[in-house]
């Protein structure tokens, strides 16, 4: 099969010379330019010339090219063929071709080259590629390479033939991730040298001049339409984009982009996720647009706003206030002087609070009091673009005394933040100013956070609080419904299904501003990945000993009465930070009980947190059981699921893990292994894995495989997912997350990945890096049990029958390694006809397979000495040592099997006790609940213990805690009964540091949501809501 991509000429119509490029519209060449030249020659080209950085093309790096006389720049190997074959050529023919054609410098011209990281150059391609790509708007070149035919001559010009001359021009450039290229025709005289059919004085006929670019395996292609025609030779007067004599495209990709805009009116939304608090820059392409066209957009039918031009291809707006998250459509309406209106459609994704990346960052973001506090941002990003070049931006904020006041962007300042009386949680905002009119405003947030309040308030907080709290359900009620937590952090980590990190607070989050500020004590949060009965959530936090936290004693979780992600007339992230945070931080934080004696140091700071607590229900670990794991890595080396250890080396596509009832489907690739050199070697690396659901709410396939210049994708129906905007994507069904890591040590060159398929408890941990990826399978849904098959086995506890084949035959465990490669792994091949993965343009099912493939089965007996030093004792290490001779190769294989280890140890079942009982004027201090661990009540001030005060769990139980409790002292005056008593020590940390501020607070709404019943105050009915009225902010106080 070949793919043959076709780039049409514009229709562009030539009045006269001045149309066309001319040599000053080219990038600068030649001697002054600082170029190398080529020696005169005919079907020559340029050594291997080294680049300074990898180059991506058609989905593959490139460290070095080749610039050939004829008008190609190469990667593999240099070009000499005088007369262009037609695209697409195999034999590794991977090529740039500006102007394919017999060029002969010894008739006259010269070809010049060089790389450059010249800031002015720099700027220029940057522009380049975003006027001509407008959703790569934040697109910054880092590398610019550029190669000149300077008024080259054909082979075999004679006479006249010979002042016949080409300049022409190619310029590659690179952010290390994008790579695009800019065709530019200065004056294009000639299609044909005499060896190719030309005419001597003339040089047209024959075979003319190809366009275009190769791949080189001989598939994929794409070709300006009139190559090998004789109208190349008005290629100067042509364009993709609008300006004759110039074409850019887009070539990192496994499929060639060209640029400019379409007739079809389909809409490129760029950035295509961003914040519910709106603001965003987006920019929208697709649909060419006229000089004096009016814009107009509506998300999800909300009111329009109107948008900018920026060019003929491209228009910007705002994104407004949303009260929802996830896909939001998008209309826009263009009219043009005639009033001629145009529909397009397209969708935007709004992503919770939680889980966008935040623009805005807080300095010391623990404990924001009033006073001086500092922020900083990026003063470069798009949402602070001025309309006019180079001018100076000014920002401004809303001054409570002083009113409107401006700002140089410096990217950092300092502000004094007023007491905000009654408003407990803020949000901000910087923003250019002035704004556009009847356009939302625009600008970049910071995370919503709590205003730290002093005692007074805070108890008139709580207590408030708990009245209203106290007339909703019970959230007790509910509390056995619910998942319970991981008992120790490595079950938390593993428990992938039934969990997910919580986005506040999670130990590959580090860097975040305000990570862990709402749970101090916690290194480690997990949450529900859905709204559980109810809409409750259960959140699970773990201390530096990985212990799961008791919130009596430390900060940590417990019920939620509210899911962050919201639900059918609740707000996302907000109805959880108004009713679970903000209670969670006044009662257990910024309350302080008055004592009668502060002195005493088993009672300062003593706070409200019982109160809380009565209301909730603290994190539990009772009766809950670990999911269990499987793993694929190396040259493949597979855990089935129920512990059974093999190796199989097949080279296809092969059913990984599938429901009987063929509910859940996942198939898996293994490619031959090829060394760094090029050479095959005879055994076989995991690539892909794909799956799929097919439940009631969404059968989405999600696939994750390697990459060459990204180390692995994952696709959602195909799509790339992009990270960048949030590292948590959600589906119908499925959630995804890219991990990232604070290891200043980190391997860049690694990318790990979480898929969950929340609805039937399967779930998928994917490590890639350059040569593998590695999986670690994990299936908590015990319904399960014995319905799975495929090559991790049957899910039923008995490791003896995990070798089934479809047709239902076992064999042995102590088969051969041979046997198990051809009587079992084979006979989950795939058909093509079930298959789910996506192949890029030029690949199909069959490129993928090798059935007659013969691995190596025996590890020889001698092994060099170098194997041994790195693996030890370790056969599957050495193993693939010895076949891949690839110390990469086999450390991996090392470390991938310490992180299974670790889960297969958190997959045993903990024994341990129940929950220790709350103790009127008192408290039970306990590492956890764990059997062998031991627990001792700490008494209130002015209360003591009345006998013992010290337990043991063992064999499941406490013991007998009947008499056991804290009693008043004679001397100790009466304490107020209506408020319980914590042991819990905590301090106010006052941080002077300065910030712009707004106020973001729901206080109208969620007052009266206080007031109603949990059926009542469910935050009202926002889906007929739109704009600022949700929030009930003012625009001017919103502003910095």
């Amino acid at each position: 099969m070949w793919i043959i991509l076709i780039v049409a000429l514009s229709d562009t119509v030539i009045v006269g010379p001045a149309l066309g490029l001319t040599l000053k519209d080219l990038y600068p060449f030649g001697d002054q330019a600082g170029d190398e030249a080529l020696s005169k020659n005919d079907d020559g080209s340029s050594p291997p010339i080294p680049i300074s950085t990898l180059f991506p093309f058609f989905n593959h790096q490139h460290s070095k090219l080749f610039v050939s006389t004829n008008g190609v720049i190469s990667f593999l190997q240099g070009v000499s063929t005088f007369t262009p074959d037609p695209f697409p050529i195999a034999n590794d023919a991977r090529m740039i071709a500006p102007y394919w054609a017999d060029i002969d410098t010894t008739r006259g011209g010269t070809v010049w080259y060089r790389e450059t990281t010249d800031a002015v150059l720099l700027d220029r391609a940057t522009k380049e590629v975003t006027n001509n790509y407008p959703e790569f708007f934040r697109f910054k070149a880092s590398w610019v390479f550029i190669a000149t035919w300077d008024r080259v001559a054909f082979y075999g010009c004679a006479g006249v033939g010979c002042s016949k001359t080409n300049t022409f021009q190619a310029v590659l450039i690179t952010n290390g991730q994008h790579s695009f290229t800019i065709y530019n025709y200065e004056d294009i005289q000639w299609t044909t040298g005499t060896a190719s059919g030309g005419k001597s004085t003339t040089g047209i006929g024959g075979t003319p001049a190809q366009v275009g670019f190769n791949a080189g395996d001989g598939i994929v292609s794409l070709t300006v339409n009139a190559s090998r025609s004789p109208d190349i030779v008005n290629v100067d007067k042509h364009s993709n984009v609008d300006i004759p004599g110039k074409f850019a495209f887009r070539i990192d990709a496994s499929d060639i982009s060209d640029g400019g805009c379409n007739t079809e009116g389909n809409l490129t939304i760029a950035p295509r996720y961003g914040p519910m608090l709106g603001g965003q820059y987006l920019i929208i392409s697709g649909p060419c647009i006229e000089q004096n066209a009016t814009i107009k957009v509506s998300f999800s039918g909300s009111p329009q706003k109107e948008c900018e031009r920026k060019s003929e291809f491209a228009f910007a707006c705002i994104t407004p206030l949303f009260s929802h998250t996830g896909d939001t459509p998008v209309k826009v309406e263009t009219k043009n002087q005639e009033g001629e209106s145009r529909i397009f459609q397209g969708l935007y994704t709004v992503l919770n609070l939680a889980d966008c990346k935040h623009q805005v960052h807080r300095h010391d973001a623990s404990d924001w009091f009033s006073g001086r506090q500092q922020i900083s941002w990026d003063p470069d990003v798009a949402e602070l673009f001025v309309a006019k070049f180079n001018e100076r931006l000014v920002l401004k904020w809303y001054n409570p005394k002083n009113g409107i006041e401006s700002l140089k962007n410096t990217g950092t300042t300092k502000y004094n933040l007023p007491d905000p009386k009654n408003n407990y949680a803020m949000a901000i905002r910087v923003t250019a100013a002035p704004q556009r009119e009847n356009q939302s405003p625009k600008g970049i947030w910071s995370d919503v956070f709590p205003l730290a309040v002093q005692q007074d308030k805070a108890n008139e907080f709580c207590k408030n609080w708990s009245i209203s709290e106290a007339q909703l359900p019970s959230l007790r009620r509910i509390a056995d419904d619910v998942q319970p937590c991981p008992c120790m952090l490595d079950q938390a980590l593993l428990d992938i299904v039934r969990f997910q990190p919580d986005p506040d607070c999670n130990m590959f989050n580090r860097n975040r501003t305000g990570n862990c500020s709402h749970r101090k004590d916690s290194t480690h949060c997990i949450r529900m990945p859905q709204a559980g009965p109810d809409g409750i959530d259960n959140l699970c936090c773990y201390d530096a000993d990985k212990n799961l936290i008791d919130s009596r004693l430390k900060e940590g979780g417990c019920l939620q009465r509210y899911h962050y992600l919201g639900g059918p007339e609740v707000l996302p992230y907000l109805s959880n930070f108004y009713f679970d945070v903000l209670p969670f931080l006044h009662c257990c934080r910024y309350s302080q009980m008055e004592q009668n004696d502060s002195s005493d140091d088993n009672n300062n700071n003593g706070t409200l947190c019982p109160q809380y607590i009565k209301h909730r229900k603290i994190s539990s670990c009772v009766n809950y059981e670990p999911p269990r794991p499987a793993r694929t890595n190396g040259d493949p080396h597979i855990t089935t699921l129920d512990g059974y250890s093999y190796t199989f080396n097949g080279v296809g596509e092969f059913v990984y893990l599938k429901t009987t009832d063929g509910t859940f489907q996942s198939q898996i690739r293994f490619k031959q292994f090829r060394k760094e050199n090029g050479d095959l070697v005879d055994a076989s690396v995991c690539t892909a894995f794909v799956s799929r659901h097919f439940s009631t709410s969404g059968s989405g396939v999600v696939e994750v495989r390697l990459n060459s210049i990204r180390t692995a994708d994952l696709l959602v129906n195909g799509d790339i997912i992009d990270f960048d905007e949030s590292t948590v994507h959600r589906f119908p069904g499925i959630f995804v997350v890219q991990m990232t890591s604070n290891q200043p040590n980190l391997n860049t060159t690694k990318k790990e990945f979480i898929v969950s398929f929340t609805e039937i408890g399967i779930a998928f941990r994917a490590i890639a890096s350059p040569a593998v990826l590695s999986i670690l399978p994990v299936v908590g849904n015990k319904t399960l049990a014995g319905s799975l098959r495929g090559l991790l086995g049957d899910f039923d506890e008995n490791p003896d029958n995990d070798l089934r084949t479809p047709s239902e035959e076992i064999l042995l465990t102590n088969s051969t390694s041979e046997r198990i490669h051809y009587d079992f792994g084979i006979s989950w091949r795939i058909t093509e006809n079930i298959s789910l993965f996506s192949y890029e343009p030029g690949k199909s099912f069959g490129d993928y397979q090798l059935p007659r493939f013969r691995p190596t089965f025996i590890l020889p007996t001698n092994l060099p000495p170098e194997v041994t030093e790195v693996c030890g004792t370790n056969r599957e290490c050495a193993f693939d040592f010895t076949l891949t001779d690839s110390v990469e190769f086999a450390t991996e294989t090392v470390e991938l099997l310490v992180i299974f280890n670790s889960s297969l140890a958190a997959s045993i079942k903990t024994k341990n006790c129940e929950d220790l009982p709350s103790v009127e004027s008192g408290v039970w201090n306990a590492t956890n609940t764990l059997e062998g661990s031991n627990a001792t009540l700490s008494c209130f001030y002015g209360y003591e213990t009345t006998v013992g005060g010290h337990i043991h769990c063992s064999n499941g139980t406490w013991g007998n805690l009947s008499g056991i409790k804290c009693t008043p002292l004679g001397s100790v005056s009466k304490m107020d009964d209506k408020l319980e008593e914590s042991s819990r020590h905590y301090y106010v940390i006052t941080i002077c540091v300065v910030v712009l501020f707004v106020i973001l607070i729901i206080a109208v709404v969620l007052y009266r949501l206080y007031k109603k019943k949990r059926r009542e105050y469910a935050l009202g009915k926002l889906t007929d809501l739109h704009g600022d009225s949700v929030y009930e902010y003012k625009t001017k106080d919103s502003e910095l």
